[in-house]
């Protein structure tokens, strides 16, 4: 499997990102739709695979390693 290098831009990424935190705001701002929206936006420019369920996005593989 060959992969390919992918150029996005950084203001690609933070406004995604800013979506998406913005999205799970409190109670009453709480977006279910735009949260999951931005999550796939974030997954598509940083190449994030679904889980094999597709149930979601499995960022946790790019995790840092937990320190307890």
């Amino acid at each position: 499997m060959s992969k390919e290098r992918k150029t996005v831009k950084v203001e690609e990424i933070r406004q995604a990102f800013a979506d998406y935190v913005r999205s799970e705001g409190c109670d009453c701002c709480t977006n279910k739709e735009a949260h999951d929206d931005a999550a796939a936006r974030i997954a598509k420019l940083l190449n994030v695979p679904l889980f094999d369920d597709k149930s979601g996005y499995d960022f946790w593989r790019f995790a840092s390693e937990r320190e307890d």
